[in-house]
């Protein structure tokens, strides 16, 4: 039994933003010392929550890094963390309760659904094959509930957002969630709908054994937001500017895209899908269309899905010059690892009444979102920052 460890506790929310800051005094055993701008390797294995420990024994050196790629994705650049970590803080034992307010109660009379056990607890936990696992992150398709013949689709989880994840990356997960400590948590049976929805298989994207890092996928991603008028002129506006940058630059956009719309989800808070103002964007009815009109220029009120009285405004990340993202690469970065408030140089994004933002990525792919935000269409949405 090997340990690895890392300093405090992790916390977010998968479908808010749900990534965390790290320390960089980290020590783990298996790992050589990281420099001070770890890789996604590197990082993972910091990531791992100090209270558990993972069994890589008889582990080759190609699972291992597999196992702290996941570790990265799950901790960090997805947030799985914020949504099925259980309400006492157990690693990805779930039992965090939600309201389904968009949907009637279902036969059993629920109108709430609990974040699943993925530990590999035998009697509680997740029970999947890494081909199950697969088709469910990429269709939707919730293997527990669907009975005589008839697949359902999860409710509640963002299968519309992760089904363009990479293989690797998916296979990844599910050998971190494998190798992470059991634990027996048993669950009511979650939300199941009256009239069940079925999996949406994604569209064909990039070749993955020619694309490792999503770079193209992220670039293919924009074409499938959605379809009409206005979304072609978004993708046409967008790949334009694309076309002009450099291939360095390009692969950068390329990644940001990749780990903002398939991974981090930031458009479910930062666009408004109808657009009211409301948090609504990406979470239903599960597909992936996008308000091409309003991507990623904030409005939507957080306040409610935070359970505060007042409106929490999400911002305008796009690059309007009068009311967009106008931050240097530097003080981006300085947003996401460490909550700064460049609009109000005296607050900070880490204390109520705003989310806490702290993200835990590479320094690569914080400058590989920063690259993607700065190519978006500008759109002109002067948010209210209050209080």
């Amino acid at each position: 039994m090997i340990t690895l460890l890392n300093k405090g506790h992790l916390f977010g929310f998968c479908l808010i933003i749900g990534l965390l800051g790290c320390s960089d005094d980290i020590i783990n055993s298996v790992s050589p010392e990281p420099s001070s701008d770890p890789s996604s390797i590197e990082l993972g294995l910091r990531l791992v929550p100090s209270e558990i420990s993972l069994d890589l024994t008889n582990l080759s050196q190609s699972e291992m890094d597999q196992i702290a790629l996941g570790s990265y994705l799950v901790n960090g650049a997805a947030g799985c963390i914020g949504c099925h970590n259980s309400p006492t803080g157990e690693h990805l034992a779930g039992g965090n309760e939600f309201p389904v307010a968009f949907l009637p109660p279902d036969l059993q009379g629920n109108t709430t659904l609990f974040a699943r056990n993925l530990t590999p607890d035998p009697d509680t936990g997740m029970k999947l094959t890494e081909a199950e696992f697969i088709e469910s992150m990429k269709t939707g398709k919730d293997f527990h509930d669907s009975q005589n013949g008839q697949d359902s689709r999860m409710v509640f989880m963002p299968a519309q957002v992760y089904r363009f994840m990479l293989d690797k990356d998916l296979k990844a997960i599910y050998a971190y969630l494998k190798h992470i400590p059991p634990v027996h948590n048993a669950l009511r049976l979650s939300y199941v709908p009256p009239f069940p929805f079925p999996p949406v298989p994604p569209p064909p994207l990039s070749d993955e054994s020619n694309d490792p890092n999503g770079i193209e996928r992220g670039l293919s991603l924009i074409n499938v937001f959605s379809s009409g008028a206005s979304a072609e002129a978004f993708s046409n506006q967008f790949h334009a500017t694309v076309n002009a940058l450099s291939s360095s630059e390009r692969a950068k956009v390329g990644r940001g895209s990749y780990l903002l719309n398939t991974l981090a989800d930031c458009s479910n808070c930062h666009t408004d899908g109808i657009p009211d103002g409301n948090f609504d964007s990406g979470l239903f009815p599960g597909t992936f269309d996008v308000n091409t009109a309003t991507y990623l220029a904030g409005g939507v009120n957080m306040g409610p899905l935070l359970g505060l009285p007042f409106n929490v405004l999400s911002r305008n990340l796009t690059p309007d010059t009068q009311t967009g993202l106008n931050l240097t690469e530097t003080q981006f970065i300085e947003v996401m690892r460490f909550g700064a408030d460049f609009r109000r140089p005296t607050g900070s994004l880490r204390t109520q009444p705003h989310f806490p933002a702290e993200f835990r990525m590479t320094m690569e792919d914080f400058q590989a979102l920063y690259a993607f935000l700065k190519v978006v269409p500008a759109i002109q949405n002067d948010v209210v920052i209050s209080p």
